[in-house]
């Protein structure tokens, strides 16, 4: 087999093995997608339901699937740019924010919080109700991210950096 035989099948290899791809333009390192399980029907979210999810206020999907909330653990990128940039907060504020909703009965728990993004994607794959945010170009295919105001990640004007 010649060089340029091989090189085509690397090509195609990889091709094929990145096509969970965040988006065909996701070439903007700094774009954080909002990820949630394949099985999930939605496809789109504006910033306010974005938000409303975040902060708790947006407990169910439709079909009265419940939202759980999966970040990476205090001090990541993902979690911190998302908590700042919707929210408008500090993960001290975002802890206290979840244990109040807990305490007045308008959450059971506060969300998950992993240590690894392989760890979230996991857990993201096993619960279909699950929702997260990820930095990265590709995705297992039980995982889809979702356009944010119209826009997928690497797109211009995306939202969340």
């Amino acid at each position: 087999m010649g060089t340029k035989s091989i090189a085509v099948c690397v090509l195609m290899l990889a091709f094929s093995l990145g096509s969970s791809q965040i988006s065909h333009g996701a070439r903007e390192p700094g774009d954080i997608a909002v990820v949630v399980n394949a099985s999930n029907p939605v496809n789109e979210l504006t910033l306010p339901e974005l938000r409303n999810m975040l902060s708790g206020d947006r407990r169910f999907w439709k079909g009265n699937v419940q939202v759980k909330l999966i970040l990476r653990e205090p001090g990541t990128r993902e979690r911190d740019a998302v908590i700042n940039s919707l929210l408008k907060c500090d993960n001290k504020a975002f802890a206290a924010r979840w244990r109040a909703k807990i305490f007045r009965g308008e959450a059971v728990d506060e969300p998950v919080s992993l240590p690894s993004a392989s760890q979230v994607e996991q857990y993201l794959v096993d619960n279909p109700g699950g929702i997260t945010f990820m930095t990265g170009k590709t995705l297992r295919p039980q995982l889809k991210a979702l356009r944010l105001e119209g826009k997928l990640p690497g797109e211009s004007g995306y939202a969340l950096k």
